[in-house]
């Protein structure tokens, strides 16, 4: 008993132990690269001053900068790939933790993070070359420095950084910017307006300035990154059919279909809402911060549009809710240690059981770790063969990711006319096949893939399973 006494009076241990577990958590179930935009933030980070594409992942240089700084120090690998997306979740995990203390109280920043560090939607993309985690990351420590110096009367200096962090995390990501929704629904319930207020997007403003000269002295044009991710999300709708969302009108409650459905997204939603409508039905004002952050940004992400001149909703992705993570789990926190004595000695034992265990559970049945894993087994062979190699585009820029950029395998897309190819390897990579298949409503790939000529013989099989396995074949 004493020992257990020493342990709770040592918050710092508490922590560190937390952190410890929720790194160990994410190593175990490490994701690495696959083959959708990991692929091009890698390449655009690793060939930074080459020129800039008018893609919107070609223009987020938060990420670019931050991938192409670790390729510096560690090499083009997978965990330098992550390294910054794993950092930013650890430090999430951190941060939390003091949000909790400085809304609530030590105890329920100590369970934030502890639920945050087995938060399934967080365990799989914190391995990911993706933006959603970082720039979710740099908003949240944006919006904890403001409230900060709401509570504890800290210097003005600090509103002009809290804007100046939700700005890198817009070069990171633009749905960073989401947050102004919950800076107008405070200000609009604190009142009144205090002139400090206006050093928040000020501190923004700076950022955008910096990031308008550096494209400006890249491409000539101030707005470049405005125009090109515009663009970039008008083109990729119509080839991407609204990236999955369900038909109009429909379509709209996507995002509440995913919480509801979605296995990384489900356990935690339902205790979310549980805790969210609990506080308002009770009136708990100490948490109508969070819900000022919670359900505004999720109405837009559910209504709003993505594009500014034309409307486009947004993807139906469940990593794009990364951005109400924070007051999510703050929110579950804080109603798991009420003093009710239902909810102190019933539901919460049993919410931290079910969430640990379906949390982990979720996390272990999904198939999207190591997809590189049969290419990379079969790189070296395609290498030592020296032949012309024809494979699917996604897997073309694996291998190159995989040779570290020195396009060692002369690897080339399918050609229309496959059947006439000859002294070359036909690499049909199951997985990435499989995966452009579920992006695109009509993808086209040779008719050859599906019906092997007879002149072609198996010569490798790379891979563990059926349905994922990496098979080359050789064209007479």
């Amino acid at each position: 008993m004493a020992k257990k006494n020493r342990l709770l009076k040592n918050p710092g241990l508490i922590l560190f132990l937390i952190v410890l577990f929720g790194l160990a958590l994410r190593l175990i179930f490490f994701s690495g690269m696959g083959y959708s935009d990991d692929q091009y933030y890698s390449k655009y980070s690793y060939t930074l001053g080459d020129g800039t594409d008018p893609n919107t992942l070609a223009v987020r240089i938060g990420i670019l900068y931050a991938t192409h700084f670790f390729y510096g120090i560690l090499g083009v690998n997978d965990f330098s790939s992550v390294f910054f997306v794993l950092l930013s979740s650890i430090a999430g995990i951190i941060l939390i933790y003091y949000f909790g203390k400085l809304l609530f109280d030590e105890k329920t920043g100590l369970l934030s993070a502890f639920l945050l560090s087995v938060f399934p939607l967080h365990l799989v993309y914190s391995t990911k070359l993706v933006t959603d985690i970082p720039s979710a990351f740099f908003m949240s420590l944006g919006v904890y420095v403001f409230l900060n110096c709401e509570l504890k009367q800290k210097s003005r200096i600090n509103y002009f950084l809290s804007g100046l962090l939700i700005g890198i995390g817009y070069l990171i990501r633009e749905s960073a910017l989401l947050i102004g929704l919950f800076f107008i629904v405070y200000i609009i319930y604190k009142k009144p307006i205090k002139k400090e207020y206006f050093l928040i997007p000020l501190g923004i403003l700076i950022i955008f300035i910096i990031e308008s000269l550096l494209f400006y002295s890249l491409t000539g044009h101030l707005s470049f990154r405005f125009t090109s991710s515009q663009q970039w999300l008008v083109e990729a709708y119509a080839k991407y059919d609204y990236f999955g969302r369900l038909s109009l009108p429909m379509g709209l409650f996507h995002y509440p279909y995913l919480l509801l459905t979605n296995s990384l997204l489900l356990y935690f939603s339902i205790f979310i809402f549980i805790a969210a409508a609990y506080c308002i039905a009770y009136k708990k004002r100490e948490t109508y911060t969070l819900l000022f952050w919670l359900l505004p940004l999720l109405i837009y992400l559910s209504f709003g549009s993505s594009g500014i001149t034309k409307y486009l909703p947004f993807r139906a992705v469940d990593r794009y809710l990364e951005v109400i993570a924070f007051p999510g789990v703050l929110l579950l926190a804080y109603f798991l240690k009420e003093k009710n004595e239902l909810i102190r000695k019933v539901l919460m034992p049993a919410a931290l059981v079910l969430l640990v265990i379906a949390s982990i559970g979720a996390v272990y049945l999904r198939d999207d770790r190591h997809l590189l894993d049969g290419l990379k087994a079969a790189y070296p062979f395609l290498e030592k063969g020296g032949k012309l190699v024809y494979t699917d585009s996604r897997s073309v820029k694996a291998l190159d990711y995989i040779s570290g950029f020195e396009n060692s395998v002369a690897a080339r897309e399918y050609p229309a006319d496959l059947g006439k190819a000859k002294d070359a390897y036909i690499v049909i990579n199951q997985n990435a096949i499989s995966n452009v298949r579920k992006v695109h409503t009509s993808p086209k790939f040779p008719e050859e893939i599906e019906k092997i000529p007879k002149s072609w013989s198996l010569v490798k099989e790379f891979g563990k399973t059926n349905g994922s396995k990496v098979l080359v074949y050789y064209a007479q």
